[in-house]
């Protein structure tokens, strides 16, 4: 046995499928070895503006059937099938007026703020 396997058959508690890093080696080589590719996270920038908020998404190769895009109060979460992005935005946004276009593979989301909404205080009954 190497000192490497030794390393990885360690009794600490890190064990390595097949007991043998050569194995697991081999087997990562091997093209009929099964992968199953997961979904990465996609790459986004988020730019304030003063009256709007504009993400920008990198959506390589998608295009606008393939990019699905929901805004939930302040969150943001897109989903393709590249990948996904979820981020929140800081600011009170208008959801009804939310506007997306792409181009170049690049996603820009363009989120206005909205007002804060003001309370008119009553007074009831006589208060002296």
């Amino acid at each position: 046995m190497t000192n490497i396997n030794k390393v990885f058959n360690d009794p600490v508690g890190i064990t390595i499928p097949g007991g043998s890093l050569d194995k697991v080696w081999d087997a990562f080589f091997d093209p009929g070895y099964p992968v199953q590719r997961q979904p990465r996270g996609l790459s986004y920038e988020i730019k304030p503006d003063e009256d709007a908020v504009v993400a920008e998404v990198e959506v390589p190769g998608c295009g606008p059937k393939d990019v699905k895009v929901s805004i939930e109060g302040r969150a943001v979460h897109v989903e393709t099938p590249r990948g996904n992005a979820y981020f929140t935005i800081g600011a009170r946004v208008d959801q009804d007026r939310v506007e997306a276009s792409i181009q170049h593979g690049l996603l820009t989301l363009r989120v206005p703020k909205r007002e804060a909404r003001k309370v008119e205080v009553k007074v009831l009954g006589n208060e002296e």
